[in-house]
């Protein structure tokens, strides 16, 4: 059975190759339905958001691909969202429900430097503990109750159709260890977050990103907390964070395993227009 996939990025931001090229790797693998997740622009330099001049252009493209390959594959368009405490998110973007499909909601900064440049964790690691030892001086714990009070502010008030990579923090936690996963502080802060995500109806994407780039492996979220995700009935979406066409199903076989023995029986997808949830295996969906 073939997948779908609504997280990836072209050459309108970080990615490394056209929106075509994405959709004709995923038409060559039998994909139900593709989706485009550029990051969205923000208001100050950065090397992997879209540039603002390019905002309407990347809409076109996609609505183009729409129409050439009708027929053959489903073709949406979205965004990925920077969420910045009290100062950035779609509220105040400029974007419109009716330019999008979707919008993945995301935290990648945390705070600014003195000379007003935003701290990015999602980054080199030397940089990310260059960060936390300026604005956090090495308090790793002060840190990440930032970032999960961060993600519940936009839950609460942006409430994106995804919430991406939901524990992507802890993504250089193996070059060095700052925190332990197990230690309560961090659970309940996951679960509170959990918690919200469950009364809002956000759908939670477990990104595979980090299975497939990182070393070692690692889901965003990872086990446990898919397991506590389960617990609550937060839907789940599946995605793979594409930045070329030869990631668009990497880790998907893997991270189908874990949903199934978390307890998962569909997936919520986007087709014909609407949110839906799907039967699934390690192979792909049930259409």
């Amino acid at each position: 059975m073939p997948w779908v996939n609504y997280h990836s990025h072209s050459l309108f931001c970080d990615g490394k190759s056209a929106p075509e090229d994405f959709i004709t790797a995923a038409i060559a693998k039998g994909f139900y339905a593709y989706g485009f997740s550029s990051h969205a622009p923000v208001p100050f330099p950065s090397h992997w958001n879209m540039a603002v001049g390019r905002l309407d252009d990347y809409l076109y493209e996609v609505d183009r691909l729409r129409s050439v390959y009708a027929g053959k594959i489903q073709i949406y368009k979205g965004v990925e969202m920077d969420y910045i405490d009290d100062y950035w998110g779609f509220r105040v973007s400029g974007l419109q429900k009716e330019q999008i499909d979707y919008v993945i909601g995301s935290i990648h900064y945390l705070d600014r430097f003195p000379d007003g440049t935003f701290f990015s964790f999602d980054g080199q690691p030397d940089d990310f503990f260059r960060g936390i030892e300026v604005l956090y001086q090495n308090d790793f714990h002060k840190a990440l109750v930032s970032y999960y009070h961060s993600l519940r502010s936009m839950v609460e008030k942006e409430q994106p159709d995804i919430i991406g990579h939901l524990d992507k923090i802890k993504m250089h936690n193996t070059v060095r260890t700052y925190f332990n996963e197990e230690d309560n502080w961090y659970r309940d802060q996951v679960e509170e977050t959990l918690d919200l995500v469950a009364r809002t109806g956000c759908i939670l994407e477990v990104n595979t990103r980090g299975y497939y780039k990182h070393n070692p492996p690692m889901l965003y979220p990872g086990e446990w907390v898919i397991e506590r995700a389960f617990s609550r009935q937060i839907p789940v979406t599946l995605s793979s964070d594409a930045h070329q066409p030869d990631e668009i199903e990497s880790g998907f076989a893997y991270a189908a395993g874990i949903l199934k023995d978390a307890g998962y029986k569909s997936l919520r997808v986007f087709l014909d227009g609407k949110w839906q949830d799907r039967t699934f295996n390690e192979t792909g969906i049930l259409v």
